[in-house]
């Protein structure tokens, strides 16, 4: 976008009364009051103007602005100057855009102009030779808003012997949705005065040097605080055909911000105005502005606008708390009442999650600071989560760690590492369990909660004594082996053919039997004589024998 300069030209009036337009808004003419920053607050609902002469001017035709204007006066051993301080928003009402200008006006006399003034703008010259000869200005970018648009308009200033430092800003509040405040300084003027002994922002019953110039007296400006709608720029006045808007004026006092009590509906010093617009005080207190019919005058004598505070709180929470006795989860949101906080320190969120409190969080919030503060609060709480068990053996388990026993239930803090350890349980020296799996994982970190289900396999210990090689589903075996429970297992032996051989203890088997394995086995292999081996071998030797006798005796 391209940066705007706005020309601001200063309309002198005899008196504000006679005018048929006025800048309207809220305006402060009653002191003496001195102060050092002014504040002016405005929350837009509505808003579209339009001027069909406005080219004549040299502004757009659906232009409007929202001034803040105060006089700044300077006191030096040589006299007294006075400086009309402008920090302007600047709409076009049909686009929804929005920039923030500022103007800086010597209103010493009537005719004086500006130098050596030191910011990011410039100083104009201007042609009207009945006005000021040059101004300051400067203006930042466009940028959009949304309705409800809601922000403040700030003015500070602070001296030192060489001169004034005027800083023009603002803080967008709600953009369509509600925001957290960031101010924003968008001009930091120096105005060089030497020997200078004192310097405020001035509210008083009285006006700026006049000049008189043989019959015609040309008179200063009000001592004012104005936040007033008005045209765009270039003293132009406009026609509002939509307006919806709160205002409110304050002033630094004593460090806290106070709203002028005595406040008008009409400004004197503002060159820019309006010919339809109203100003009533609203429900809430603040100045309400609508389209109607003017009526220039005092608008009370006992402004207390409920302007947000300037603290914008924000919570956020997994666990909810109290708000002022009622549950919520959330909050963020400007502080304007006193807010009371409770935070559960053991909550229950099921029957398998718990959440524990860490810390101390505020109970009491109070909405009086005097500048622009976001508070955070994100309560700190400790997770528990119910880990289950289940399993045949007792489950070790490394827990961050160190090496213990799970229970069958236990509560574990988020973020707690445990691995199970895979290992055998041996029930007496003739049972055991082997790990087959662990699921859903071996090894997990606590973020939920969790069953751990460990799946074993039941083994029987056999145990085979035996002089010979032994055999079981055809692997040899020596010593004892474990077997799964329920498993069938061949036994089987090389027993030389003139022994027999037999299996006894747990079953009493011939070598090449199926058992099955319900438990511990054990089993020797016993070996005899085979004495039907052993009978059959003995008749033949005797028959081959008696065949031999009688060969011989039929030789003879």
């Amino acid at each position: 976008m391209l940066k705007h300069i706005v020309l601001v030209l200063l309309l002198l009036l005899l008196t504000p009364l006679v005018a048929i337009s006025f800048p309207t808004g809220v305006v402060a003419y009653n002191g003496p009051i001195c102060t050092n920053e002014v504040l002016g607050y405005a929350n837009i609902s509505s808003l579209l103007a339009y001027n069909t002469s406005a080219s004549q001017l040299g502004v757009p035709p659906y232009g409007a602005s929202l001034q803040l204007n105060v006089m700044l006066e300077v006191n030096t051993s040589g006299g007294e100057y006075y400086f009309w301080l402008q920090n302007v928003a600047d709409f076009i009402t049909n686009e929804s855009k929005v920039f923030f200008g500022d103007n800086i006006w010597n209103s010493t006399t009537p005719f004086a102009g500006i130098n050596n003034i030191v910011g990011k703008g410039e100083i104009y010259s201007t042609s009207d030779f009945f006005s000021h000869s040059s101004y300051y200005a400067y203006g930042t970018y466009y940028i959009k808003y949304n309705f409800p648009f809601s922000f403040y308009l700030i003015i500070n200033e602070s001296y030192d012997t060489q001169g004034v430092y005027v800083s023009f800003g603002y803080v967008i509040l709600q953009n369509g949705n509600i925001s957290p405040p960031n101010p924003i300084f968008y001009d930091t003027v120096f105005i060089p005065i030497q020997n200078l002994s004192f310097a405020s922002i001035i509210i008083a019953n009285q006006t700026t040097p006049s000049a008189n110039f043989g019959i015609v007296t040309y008179l200063g400006n009000y001592l004012d605080a104005e936040l007033v709608w008005g045209g765009f720029g270039n003293g132009e006045s406009t026609t509002f055909l939509n307006m919806s808007s709160y205002l409110a004026l304050l002033y630094m006092k004593s460090g806290e911000w106070v709203p002028f009590s005595q406040v008008y509906n009409y400004g004197s010093d503002t060159a820019e105005s309006t010919n339809n617009l109203q100003v009533l005080i609203g429900k809430n207190g603040d100045a309400y502005v609508t389209i109607g019919r003017q009526n220039p005058g005092l608008l009370t004598t006992k402004f207390n606008p409920s302007y947000p505070s300037f603290l914008y709180l924000n919570i956020s929470s997994k666990i909810p708390f109290l708000l002022n006795k009622s549950l919520s989860h959330a909050f963020s949101g400007y502080v304007t009442t006193q807010i009371k906080l409770g935070f559960f320190k053991n909550y229950s969120i099921n029957s398998s999650s718990f959440a524990v409190l860490n810390g101390n969080y505020p109970s009491l919030i109070e909405p009086n600071v005097s500048w622009f503060k976001v508070l955070n609060i994100i309560p700190n709480y400790t997770y528990y989560y119910l880990v289950k068990v289940n399993s045949q053996i007792p489950v070790i388990a490394n827990v961050n760690g160190k090496q213990i026993t799970l229970n069958s239930t236990d509560w574990f803090a988020q973020g707690t590492q445990i691995s199970i350890l895979n290992y055998t349980y041996y029930n007496g020296s003739n049972e055991r369990y082997i790990i087959s799996s662990i699921l859903p994982s071996s090894s997990f970190n606590v973020s939920l909660p969790l069953n751990i289900t460990l799946s074993t396999i039941k083994q029987y210990r056999v145990l085979v004594d035996s002089n010979l090689p032994v055999y079981l589903n055809g692997e040899r075996v020596n010593g004892s082996v474990w077997i799964n429970a329920g498993s069938s297992i061949q036994l089987s032996a090389n027993v030389p053919f003139y022994e027999k051989g037999i299996f006894t203890g747990t079953y009493n088997v011939t070598p090449g039997s199926i058992i099955t394995v319900n438990g511990p086995i054990v089993e020797t292999l016993i070996l005899s004589i085979n004495t039907e081996l052993m009978g059959i071998v003995a008749v033949i030797v005797i028959a081959v024998v008696a065949i031999a006798i009688l060969v011989l005796r039929r030789r003879r």
